[in-house]
């Protein structure tokens, strides 16, 4: 017969009908963690016990107790090991160590010599400083180590080997490392270096940062573009941006550019791509716009732009550059396209024309963006406006008033910058543009404008202050004919100038619009995504071809045109319906206004009938 469970028998009623009472004893209950993985045990070593009171050790501490514990070996009494550490076991001597039977040991390997490094390193230099070239796919490789940082050519000898280790009495060598046989060629060798030095060509004078040398102006006025604030704007614009526009100024290109973010952005961001674009070529003859893209076309891609909404310029070469990008990034949604430059150089006005519309605030002053904007182009190029950033380069105030930097309206003494105005602009120009016949220095030049314009003040005196207002904004809005040339600058060497060549190039080159010029809209796609299309027909981009992608046709994507006009469609029908309704209800209106006139005119008709 089977045996009863104890279970049973102790949960059997008395003979007086009434359950057994249990006992309440530890020892007696069932175990609760029975069969499980970890124990119960109350040791002050088992990280997994109970912790009554905060005196007790914490898990923790039990664990790195036991890590110290079983770190170290197990000896016997006579300091033999009789159990190893961990990692710290020996084999035997007399053992032999067996290479794991795989055939990737009888495979290729990712060896390779010095020679086979140092002819990688020369293309791999001549690819990232092509500006048409962009690295598609980067490899595993640590292709960082392959840089060269050093800044010197020679070492420096005094730094590896000073001259108490050579020739004192804690020498290491018995002979110094000495180029000459006798005392009398090393003094003449001496000497003849000391002839021939010049400080000018001793690089440990040079300072490398010198171009990145921060001056900051006393004044707040000429601080404009250089607060905490607008930087902060920039870095924004900076991290959410995939491809950097830097807009510059046609007539001063060297003086708008900001090399402080393009180090920034070559040392910091360089997986970034980065565009020039050179804006107002209007008040430019070709002749300066060509030379000026001949030479910056050897650093970075560079566009010539005119913007405009109506009659643009540079816009369908812009265009063709940023979807070639997109096409790039194919792995993504979307790209976003940052605009930095100086302020008033124009990256809300190219907004606005990229987008055939006023989405931006403009105005030709400077600080009129004071946030940055997100604006969307196309399905999958987003377009992010940025206030005007100026970085201190030890400018004057009068250079930073006709860059355009700060706002004419604030300058206190505006008579004193109108010198620099005449040493930029030539007499000829002032002369037709004013319509005088001829001036001698500053003050004639102001009274003979305040006297031809009326601006006098009581008894006749000519108001010099709003004159030299008038004057400065004419600088700064274009008016006045100006342009700056590189300092090694040579004529008929880069570009020929001409008669043609002295007209402004959106006058000469006829801007390849893809929608308006297009006959054929179906086309459009196509049109875009040419790989061999040039910026404004000057500087060539076509040197994506160089990467080996071909460029399909994009099914998604429409033109920022073509997108503009559904959306304006779509905004039209809607008005249309409104004006509709209200144009329905005026008519039911009049019409009831009719019926009741005829209504009280019978009233009135069977009244004097019935009076009759």
């Amino acid at each position: 017969m089977a045996k009863t469970r104890s279970s049973l028998k102790l949960n059997r009623p008395l003979k007086d009908g009434s359950k057994p009472e249990r006992s309440k004893l530890k020892h007696d209950m069932r175990p609760k963690y029975r069969g499980q993985t970890f124990s119960t045990g109350n040791s002050s070593m088992n990280p997994d016990r109970k912790r009554e009171g905060p005196h007790q050790r914490s898990r923790a501490t039990i664990k790195r107790l036991l890590m110290y514990k079983n770190s170290k070996p197990v000896r016997d009494k006579n300091g033999k090991v009789l159990k190893a550490a961990p990692y710290q076991s020996r084999l035997p001597s007399g053992t032999m160590a067996r290479v794991e039977p795989h055939r990737k040991w009888f495979g290729n390997t990712k060896v390779i010599g010095q020679e086979q490094l140092q002819t990688f390193q020369a293309n791999m230099g001549k690819v990232i400083k092509d500006p048409f070239q962009v690295v598609l796919k980067q490899t595993k490789l640590p292709i960082s180590l392959l840089q060269e940082k050093s800044k010197q050519q020679r070492v420096h000898v005094l730094d590896t080997e000073s001259f108490e280790y050579t020739f004192g009495k804690k020498a290491l060598r018995k002979k110094p490392n000495l180029a000459v046989n006798d005392l009398e060629s090393m003094v003449a060798n001496v000497s003849e270096r000391t002839s021939e030095y010049t400080q000018e060509k001793d690089k440990d004078f040079y300072d490398r940062n010198a171009d990145l040398i921060r001056f900051e102006n006393t004044n707040p006025l000429f601080r404009a573009g250089q607060s905490n604030r607008v930087w902060g704007e920039l870095y924004k614009v900076i991290d959410s941006s995939d491809v950097i526009i830097e807009v510059i100024d046609a007539r001063n290109p060297e003086g708008t550019r900001c090399k402080h973010v393009e180090e920034f952005l070559r040392k910091e961001k360089p997986h970034k791509h980065l565009i020039l674009v050179i804006n107002k070529v209007d008040l430019v003859p070709t002749w300066v716009t060509k030379m000026w893209l001949s030479r910056y076309s050897k650093e970075l891609p560079t566009v010539a732009f005119h913007a405009s909404i109506q009659h643009s310029f540079g816009k369908g070469s812009l265009i063709n550059l940023l979807r070639q990008f997109q096409m790039l990034h194919k792995d993504k949604p979307q790209i976003s396209v940052g605009f930095i430059g100086y302020p008033n150089a124009g990256k809300s006005s190219i907004v606005n024309t990229l987008r055939s519309k006023k989405v931006c605030k403009a105005a030709p002053i400077a600080g009129e963006t004071k946030v940055w904007q997100y604006v969307m182009l196309m399905k999958r190029i987003y377009l992010i406006d940025c206030p005007g950033v100026v970085y201190p380069q030890g400018d004057s105030e009068s250079d930073i008033i006709l860059k355009g930097v700060v706002r004419v309206e604030n300058v206190k003494d505006p008579e004193n910058h109108i010198q620099s105005v005449l040493d930029k602009v030539k007499k000829e120009h002032l002369c037709k543009h004013y319509g005088l016949v001829d001036f001698n220095g500053v003050d004639d030049f102001l009274e003979r404008i305040a006297r031809r314009n009326g601006r006098l003040l009581k008894g006749g005196e000519p108001d010099y202050g709003t004159v030299s207002k008038m004057v400065l904004n004419d600088f700064q809005r274009g008016k006045l004919p100006y342009f700056v040339l590189p300092a090694d600058y040579k004529p008929n060497e880069e570009v020929q100038v001409n008669e043609e060549n002295s007209k402004p190039i959106n006058e000469i080159e006829k801007e390849e619009d893809v929608v308006e010029d297009d006959e054929d809209n179906d086309n459009v796609e196509e049109d875009f995504d040419d790989a061999a299309s040039t910026c404004s027909g000057l500087s060539d981009v076509s040197g994506v071809s160089d990467l080996g992608a071909k460029f399909k046709k994009y099914e998604g994507q429409v033109d920022a045109d073509e997108e503009v006009q559904k959306v304006d469609l779509k905004q039209s029908k809607k008005q249309n319906k409104r004006n509709n309704k209200k144009r329905n209800l005026d008519i039911l209106s009049k019409d009831i206004s009719k019926k009741k006139e005829k209504k009280n005119k019978k009233k009135k008709v069977k009244k004097i009938k019935h009076q009759l």
